[in-house]
This record gives C-alpha cells, structure tokens and sequence, in this order.
C-alpha cells in the first residue's frame, strides 16, 4: 500500500526544563532543532545530509512542512508553576485543580505537537523539578502521548544519564509516545562537536518518523471510516521504543 504524504505539516515542540537560560539544555536543544528544519528547507550536513523528505521507503511519498514551537520554564514565574497536589481530583472532573498555570499551557501545546522534544539537565541523577511537575501533571491529560514522537536531550556535569533516561523513557511509555531516540553530552555542549552533530541527526530522524506515523495514522483513520477499524486500534494500543546509546 502506498500513502500520499504531500505538503505533510510537522509540529514539533521543544521543552527546555532547565532553569537556566541559555545554556548548555538550550544549546544542545538548538542542536536538535536545526535538525529537524533542516528536514524542511532541505538543508542537511554530514552522512544524514538530504533533501526534505522524500522516497519511497515503506511507501511514504512527498515533502514535510516544520513548525517549531519552543518553551522554557524559565520563562515562568514561580507561581506559575504548580506541583501535582496527588489529590485525584483530575480523574473525576477531567482538568487539573491547579488551572491555566505555564505547565498547563505546556501541555496544551503537547496535544497539538507531533514531535515533543525534551531538554533536560541531570539534577542529582535525575530530572530537574521542573520536568518532574511536568511530567506528574501529565495525569490529568492522559495519554498525552498516543503516537507522538518524543526525543530526549541530555546535559550532565559527572554521571546520571542512565538514571534521568530512565526516568524520562518510563514517561513516554506511559503516555504512548514513539520514541526516536536521545541524546546525551557532558560538560560544555558547546565543546562537543560528535555530540551536536548526533543531536542534529535526532532531529531529524524524529521529524521523518513522525511523519511516517502521521500517514499511518491518517490511513487507519481512513479504514476505520470504512468500516475497518483493526489498524487503528493497534496503532493506539500499543508502545513503540527506538533505544539510542548516543553519549557525549
């Protein structure tokens, strides 16, 4: 079977959860980004160097638009961002008791991304805080998910990529995503020149698998139009991982 996918249009939001602008989770980030556009304009660089999406592989045809959103909760203020409260009040009403704060219009912007890319610096082997109310929050909404692509980049002083991942890939898994990947970089993001190009690589790989799961999707959703709804209940049953080991 063959799927049209001309003037497909990809959404893709970048999360930084650092609190510091600007550095090291923002540089990797822009590396990740620019990878991802690049899928667009066809710019490319290296072995991943190539035109916007095109071929017949799996028998996906035609061109991808991409649209970055980027967010960072350092651009909110303390009271704008509220913690899980655990009080379930989300499962009987279908909202967060904790109202249109910035983690609430992050996740509004989760459900009309097709990509979400998470930016996080290791904080004590794990996530910032920050991430953390992210992703507990992520309750009242979920599955979030439900065949988006997540990719992960990681900035680490010393040690903890393995347990922060962890944490991050149990979220996806969660929430249904398909995850394309991660990568990982110690020290200055800026002195690491096989770390960016991999965070570039990543980009792209998660805007061509998005855009390939989009026409799945699509074609699903036309065969359950038709009466024939096996596909479309598999695609939204089930968890898809893509293990990377891309550490810098």
């Amino acid at each position: 079977m063959r799927y049209d996918m001309v003037k497909q249009k990809i959404k893709v939001l970048a999360i930084n959860t650092s609190p510091r602008k600007g550095r090291n989770t923002d540089q990797l980030l822009d590396e990740v980004i620019a990878g991802c556009l690049s899928v667009s304009s066809g710019a490319g660089k290296g072995a991943d160097a190539g035109s916007a999406y095109s071929g017949s592989a799996s028998g996906f045809t035609g061109s991808v638009e991409v649209e970055v959103k980027r967010m960072g909760v350092y651009e909110a203020a303390d009271d704008e961002l509220k913690f899980c409260r655990g009080c379930w009040a989300c499962a009987k009403t279908g909202s967060c008791v904790c109202g249109d704060d910035f983690i609430k219009q992050i996740h509004d912007a989760i459900a009309e991304s097709d990509v979400v890319i998470f930016g996080v610096p290791v904080y004590f082997y794990s996530v910032t805080a920050q991430c953390k109310a992210i992703m507990d929050r992520a309750l009242a909404y979920m599955p979030i998910g439900n065949g988006k692509v997540s990719a992960t980049a990681i900035t680490c002083g010393s040690a903890g990529v393995a347990s922060t991942l962890q944490a991050l890939q149990s979220f996806y898994s969660c929430n249904d995503f398909v995850d394309a990947g991660w990568v990982a970089t110690y020290g200055k993001t800026s002195d690491k020149v096989k770390g960016k190009e991999v965070a570039y690589g990543l980009g792209r790989k998660a805007v061509r698998l998005a855009a390939m799961l989009k026409g799945t999707y699509d074609a699903a959703r036309a065969a359950n139009a038709a009466g024939d709804g096996e596909l479309l209940e598999d695609l939204e049953h089930s968890n898809h991982f893509a293990y990377g080991t891309h550490t810098f």
